[in-house]
């Protein structure tokens, strides 16, 4: 039996699919993208690539007609992050949502129970201090967020109304190996964009955000715990690692890494409405999950996995 993976090539698609595949799980990836990355090129004997476009319903389709009564489960990642959401607001609006609720539907009519769906922190907004599952309903204060909370909403109702196993892991400000600082949003990439040797890393604002920076491995293994517990207790639970840190400690903490590169010059304040940290407690007491690498050691190992990369371009 398949796990279908939906942004399987993507930064956390990549990983949460290499957490599976440890187990001895085998996957299908849907993706728009050809390239694999380098976390899964050890697994190919077990790897399926299927080009897919989660906006196209019947390209959905098309991989679960394929691959009909082998699949046990689909993990959906697809997702703008941030402010590339109102770039483009119609179309990246359509990928958040309505990408989501075709895979749901496509599901149902496939008898496919178990889907977990990625979403964000970004649903508590600007709640001070650290969110929790039970004490904090969503506030969504941008467009992104309202997309996110929005296919929360469509998934949990999809769940009851159809007898479906709809699972949502809540993952915040996910970094390290699989994606390049300059891939990222603003903010990512003038933290930790020195790492990269980026020179034009510039903020009139954020030094002082506070936020819970969770490394991509740490992020993965919580999702890939969520589906593979036989049983839950909730239908949500926050990834993270329940400790926020500013911005302007992170782009230092960087900075002191690669002397030689240019320092990013982020200026005070805030740059949007977003909570502090996620308690992970339920996820620590009902699945097992704690975050398993520091801040610190994880910087280093991002910065190892971007020396390598350009080594290789």
């Amino acid at each position: 039996m398949y796990t279908l993976i939906t942004g399987g090539l993507g930064h956390i698609g990549s990983w949460t699919a290499a957490h599976l595949l440890e187990q001895g799980a085998s996957v299908i990836l849907c993706d728009t993208r050809p390239t694999l990355p380098d976390v899964l090129e050890k697994y190919t004997d077990r790897i399926i690539i299927e080009p897919c476009d989660v906006t196209q319903f019947a390209q959905i389709s098309n991989v679960l007609t394929k691959y009909q009564g082998g699949i046990e489960g689909i993990i959906h990642t697809v997702g703008i992050m941030g402010e590339f959401v109102p770039q483009a607001p119609y179309r990246n609006t359509m990928i958040n949502v309505n990408g989501f609720l075709n895979v749901l539907e496509a599901a149902r009519q496939f008898g496919i129970i178990k889907v977990v769906y990625v979403s964000t922190g970004a649903v508590y907004g600007a709640i001070e201090g650290i969110a929790s599952e039970t004490r904090h309903v969503p506030q969504p204060a941008d467009l992104y967020s309202a997309t996110k909370t929005a296919s929360e909403m469509i998934g949990l109702q999809y769940g009851a109304s159809f007898d479906m196993d709809v699972r949502i892991a809540r993952v915040y400000f996910v970094y390290g190996p699989g994606k390049l600082p300059s891939e990222f949003i603003r903010l990512y990439r003038n933290t930790f964009g020195v790492l990269e040797g980026l020179d034009d890393l510039k903020m009139e604002r954020g030094y002082d955000q506070k936020l819970d920076f969770t490394n991509v491995k740490d992020a993965s293994r919580g999702i890939a715990m969520i589906y593979t517990a036989p049983e839950i207790k909730r239908r949500i639970y926050n990834i993270a690692t329940g400790r926020a840190s500013s911005v302007g400690e992170v782009a230092a903490l960087c900075a002191s890494l690669v002397p030689g590169n240019t320092p990013a010059e982020i200026g005070p304040g805030t740059l949007m409405p977003r909570c502090e940290a996620l308690s992970i407690d339920l996820a620590a007491e009902e699945l097992g999950y704690t975050p398993q690498i520091k801040l610190e050691e994880g910087i280093a190992d991002y910065l190892d996995w971007i020396r390598i990369r350009q080594g290789r371009s």
